[in-house]
């Protein structure tokens, strides 16, 4: 998939028929490559009971989800995001690239604790929180509330191209 997007450039945004775009990012929307279908399938398929576990007593099956798109953090393009929460119930951030290959990270160890992270490839940090994931494995998932409750950042990305696919159910 990632290098289908390297190559799409920029498409016109007509994308956002329904949708909102509460923090507008560089992105690619999953219906502007045709792969959308294939995603609410994956979403429905495989997402979805995990995410029954995850949130206990939130059942809905298929989840609705209009907002599915590949997000880029570029240094010379859009480096970051500011803190925000998602329009969404909840939100699937999922890697599409390699840390340590694409992107790099490094981390400050103190007795065994990471007291400090030197991100050179993005992340994403929950502010409430103070809890940062930069390191995620291509495939994997990171599932959490979109409203109210995890306000997040993109962290910058200052070496590499880091590549997630963010999806936003139930808005």
């Amino acid at each position: 998939m990632v290098p289908v997007l390297r190559q799409s450039g920029i498409i016109p945004d007509n994308r956002l028929t329904g949708g909102y775009e509460n923090v507008p990012t560089r992105d690619i929307h999953m219906n502007q490559v045709g792969f959308e279908r294939q995603w609410l399938y994956i979403l429905d398929t495989y997402i979805r009971p995990v995410q029954e576990i995850v949130f206990v007593g939130y059942y809905k099956q298929p989840p609705e989800a209009i907002m599915n798109f590949v997000v880029r953090y570029h240094p010379d393009e859009q480096a970051s995001l500011r803190p925000h929460h998602d329009a969404s119930t909840y939100t699937v951030d999922m890697a599409l690239n390699q840390v340590g290959v694409d992107y790099e990270v490094s981390f400050q160890l103190k007795d065994g604790i990471c007291v400090d992270i030197y991100s050179q490839g993005g992340g994403v940090r929950y502010v409430r929180y103070n809890c940062s994931v930069v390191d995620t494995i291509p495939g994997w998932t990171v599932l959490h509330p979109g409203r109210l409750t995890h306000l997040h950042e993109g962290l910058p990305t200052k070496k590499g191209v880091r590549y997630i696919l963010v999806s936003f159910v139930d808005p």
